[in-house]
């Protein structure tokens, strides 16, 4: 790779379709900082940091972040359920500037892991502040910590928290029952920025079908503003309504540019979830 003035030429698609009006603009190229800390995380944090996260996660990071970048999408980086903080250090590649990764969870006080989702007792803030310390240091700063657990929150507390500038990716990854799926999912809705993402993990698990269930009544009974346009790798992405359209045609241009093989072979498929356009892979 090489580095041609702050910038990491390694990033294949030179443009992505913007909007429904079918015309091609130019694509921006992922900046060294993001090259650099999707670099970092592949080789320095995968493996070494105990979690759950597809092998291949880090390629919808990346195209997320281009997508990101072209809309003009800012806010914060947030974790619902962060056990020992795998999948934030690879949000973290997302940050921009002063934006900060909030790490939600209960931590020691398994207590309140109703259904001991990530391991029982396996919960550690210890073990996160040190991973930290360890891999991310110089991002130290850039992490704040909450220590409750997610259906404590109230609408305003949920705003208060993330201020003016809002989330633009939310993972959401705690409880994994009914209630807390409903929860978690109606509270980010309230702080998503317009066009920011949500991961809702173990979508469509047979270990964890609350969580899918917890989705649909989210989805029957409480959506104002959300609308899935991928499941990836263990992970259902929802985006808002108004952005949908294009974010799926912009996430389709950046991922088929990585893996143009797999659309031809039909490992990527379009589908509807929830009456929603989506792209799956399998």
């Amino acid at each position: 790779m090489a580095d041609r003035g702050g910038v990491l030429d390694f990033w294949r698609p030179r443009w992505l379709h913007r909007g429904e009006a079918g015309h091609k603009t130019r694509m921006p190229l992922v900046t060294a900082t993001r090259a650099q800390r999707l670099e970092h995380f592949r080789s320095q944090i995968y493996g070494r940091v105990e979690g759950w996260l597809g092998d291949r996660m880090w390629q919808v990071v990346e195209v997320i972040g281009t997508i990101f970048d072209s809309n003009g999408v800012h806010g914060h980086i947030a974790e619902f359920g962060v056990h020992h903080g795998l999948f934030l250090f690879l949000l973290n590649a997302l940050r921009d500037g002063d934006e900060e990764c909030f790490a939600i969870d209960v931590f020691d006080d398994q207590h309140l892991n109703v259904d001991y989702s990530g391991g029982e007792g396996r919960g550690s803030l210890a073990a996160f502040l040190s991973h930290i310390e360890t891999l991310l240091p110089s991002e130290r700063r850039y992490f704040r910590i909450v220590q409750r657990d997610t259906t404590s929150f109230s609408t305003s507390e949920i705003v208060a928290l993330f201020g003016k500038n809002g989330v633009k990716f939310f993972s959401i990854d705690a409880g994994h029952t009914i209630q807390h799926a409903c929860n978690d999912l109606s509270l980010a809705q309230e702080v998503l920025v317009p066009g920011g993402i949500i991961a809702l993990d173990d979508y469509m698990s047979v270990h964890w079908p609350g969580v899918t269930e917890g989705f649909y009544r989210f989805m029957h009974s409480q959506n104002r503003r959300l609308k899935p346009f991928l499941y990836f790798q263990n992970k259902l992405f929802l985006t808002t309504l108004s952005e949908h359209a294009a974010v799926v045609l912009q996430f389709r241009a950046g991922i088929e540019a990585f893996c143009g093989d797999e659309f031809r072979s039909g490992r990527w498929k379009e589908v509807e979830i929830a009456g929603a356009e989506c792209l799956s892979f399998a």
